[in-house]
């Protein structure tokens, strides 16, 4: 079972802009299936891909920053 951050895919002030951390049981084209970390106990969810973004963590974001380009010469 892998583990996937996904947040509200409008970037607008009143949508919850909280990234939620799911644990994916399936996947198919249009839908995550999974329940969310911060609440085991909780039934299995459907979350749309349409609505949701998947977003990476931001320790990884912030060393992709970091890394030089392809190609570049140190």
């Amino acid at each position: 079972m892998r583990i996937i951050r996904l947040k509200c895919e409008l970037d607008q002030a009143n949508y919850d802009q909280t990234v939620r951390e799911v644990a994916v049981e399936s996947e198919d084209e249009n839908n995550w299936y999974g329940k969310p970390v911060a609440n085991p106990a909780c039934l299995t969810l459907q979350w749309p891909k349409f609505a949701w973004k998947e977003v990476e963590e931001e320790g990884a974001r912030k060393a992709l920053s970091r890394s030089p380009s392809p190609g570049t010469n140190l």
